[in-house]
């Protein structure tokens, strides 16, 4: 696979262009444009919103479907896409935490904290921009201009949280001709196995 992150993170941006397509196709279009649309994307928002905060994490990529609808419907709640140089700064950010946590491992198990693998840092981080955003259910105090930021956080760490999750649960499958989770890991393998050996 490729170890450029560059080329990564365009392969990264037409994959997620094409589960666009298809949440538009499939998801959000059984209503015309409309008001009626913009309550299937919200209500898509909230149902995976609600099944990720609630969820462990796993090592057989159960989250992966429920994270992709909630990027989908999150981009088209905020009218906005997903470009290469968001894809890159989440692969750069994804390869970096992991190079520190390498780097730190030692000394954070002589002091005895657990700090945690990349995925469930992001996942923290990931999980708290949903609770401000108010989509699982609880009450957010934040005006409606600052959840949509929130939102915009929850797609930020989301990026990375996917990134991270996949390698970590999927970096010993084997690939096959779909553009799966397995998939998005074997593009961070190299990345990531590159980082982790030269420590």
């Amino acid at each position: 696979m490729e170890s450029d992150p560059k080329i990564v993170a365009e392969q990264l941006h037409d994959w997620f262009r094409g589960i666009l397509r298809l949440a538009d196709e499939r998801l959000f279009s059984i209503v015309p444009e409309g008001p009626h649309r913009d309550a299937v994307v919200l209500d898509v928002l909230r149902r995976n919103a609600r099944i990720l905060s609630g969820s462990e994490l796993d090592s057989e990529g159960r989250l992966y479907s429920p994270l992709c609808f909630f990027l989908a419907a999150a981009c088209r709640k905020l009218g906005t896409s997903l470009g290469v140089g968001h894809w890159r700064a989440a692969l750069d950010n994804v390869v970096h935490l992991q190079q520190q946590l390498v780097s730190t491992r030692a000394e954070s198990a002589m002091v005895g904290l657990e700090i945690g693998s990349p995925a469930v840092i992001f996942k923290h981080q990931f999980d708290e921009a949903i609770n401000q955003a108010a989509l699982a259910g609880g009450v957010s105090y934040l005006s409606k201009e600052n959840r949509e930021v929130a939102l915009g956080l929850a797609i930020n760490w989301g990026m990375r949280f996917l990134l991270a999750y996949a390698f970590e649960c999927c970096r010993s499958m084997t690939g096959s001709n779909r553009k799966d989770l397995a998939w998005v890991a074997n593009l961070m393998g190299p990345l990531l196995t590159a980082c982790s050996s030269s420590q």
